[in-house]
């Protein structure tokens, strides 16, 4: 690359040669060819610089990721190194005791001197003892490994996903997890669900918990609504009769009006209190909401509908009676409205019960290793 003192001596001798010949039509050219180079050769150099940096950013990157993965793994599982140690150690105990006692116990015998060889059986039993349960520890330690590595940071895992990826019972599995809480290989853990899976996290538990309360109160309200049976309770049974009776009363008096934008205004109405209806028979937990409609809204359509329709059967319409059928036709687009209301307000609780519902949902597949859960797919952000 050019330097900026060789491109300066460049332009300088192309300025000085056009002013000693006078030609300047070549001037404009020449500076141009040299800031060009000078130009291409900075971007050049930027450009090698910025992938420098980039390279080094991305490595730093991976670098924190693996840190926070490694972080947020060992809150969940204690490092097995000590109970691998203690493995070991048991296992060469074992061999140190029983190697020496068994030829011992070989020799007494072949020489008939039963005393010794007694003592030497009693050694060999204790090594092989150390060594069974030194080799135990190790076989546990690779198993709590290998469930680790399974689980990763998901919140919840069922015993019987570990038990199929790893080729082994779920009666096996639960026998080794429970031993791996003993000893404190899961720092958090606890079982649930009559101990089908494992909750990893203290708040994963406590979500678990939450999720089964709601689960016992939302059987409890349905018991509450529909009674004992598969029918509706009484009183919700009697309230949905009043409503039936009700959209009755409303389309009478529609098809009795011939005013065609009352009778829209009427069809609406019937319309959105019929499905409101229908939303609290197949939800009956959202009757005890619909203490307005029955008692204030539907009573007050039904009179004001009373009374245009006794307006509109006078043999004469004066301008009183003509200011009131207006006046009513105002309120019952009014109601209307408010019907309208009324149904998204029915919609909207039913769809924070159809959210908590999803969100156990969730839960269960999350468990189940079906989708992701929350845990997981922050962990996916921390990568490498």
């Amino acid at each position: 690359m050019a330097s900026s003192k060789n491109i300066g001596d460049q332009i300088a001798d192309a300025v000085q040669s056009a002013v000693n010949s006078q030609n300047f039509s070549g001037l404009q050219s020449a500076i141009e060819k040299s800031i060009g180079a000078a130009a291409t050769g900075i971007s050049n150099g930027l450009a090698a610089a910025s992938e420098s940096i980039q390279r080094r950013q991305d490595a730093y990157a991976r670098a924190q990721q693996q840190r926070r993965i490694e972080e947020a793994m060992a809150l969940v599982y204690e490092s097995p190194t000590t109970q691998r140690n203690t493995g070991i150690a048991l296992c060469g105990w074992g061999g140190v005791i029983g190697a020496p006692c068994l030829i011992g116990a070989l020799i007494s015998i072949s020489s008939g001197t039963l005393a010794p060889a007694i003592i030497c059986v009693a050694g060999v039993a204790g090594g092989a003892t150390l060594l069974s349960r030194g080799l135990k520890r190790l076989k546990l330690v690779d198993k709590f490994e290998r469930y680790r590595d399974f689980i990763g940071l998901r919140d919840f895992c069922y015993i019987d996903e570990l038990a199929a990826s790893t080729a082994d019972s779920s009666d096996n599995v639960l026998r080794n997890v429970k031993e791996m809480l003993s000893r404190g290989l899961f720092k958090q853990a606890a079982l649930g669900d009559g101990e089908k899976f494992l909750a990893l996290t203290t708040g994963a538990y406590q979500q678990y918990q939450t999720a089964r309360l709601e689960a016992k109160k939302n059987q409890e309200q349905q018991r509450l609504v529909h009674g004992d049976g598969a029918d509706l309770a009484p009183q919700a049974k009697a309230l949905l009769e009043r409503g039936e009776a009700y959209i009755k009363e409303i389309r009478e008096s529609n098809q009795a009006i011939p005013d065609e934008a009352i009778s829209r205004t009427l069809d609406q109405i019937e319309h959105v209190v019929r499905t409101i209806f229908e939303r609290a028979a197949e939800h009956p937990e959202v009757i005890d909401d619909l203490g307005h409609l029955m008692d204030y809204y539907l009573p007050t359509t039904v009179k004001l509908l009373d009374a245009y329709r006794d307006l509109d059967s006078q043999p004469i319409e004066s301008e009183t009676i003509a200011n009131s059928k207006r006046e009513i036709e105002g309120a019952l687009n009014s109601l209307s409205v408010a019907f309208e209301k009324l149904l998204d307000s029915v919609f909207h609780d039913m769809a924070v019960d159809v959210s908590t519902d999803i969100s156990v949902l969730h839960t269960v597949l999350a468990q189940e290793g079906l989708v992701e859960d929350p845990f997981s797919k922050q962990s996916q952000h921390v990568q490498p």
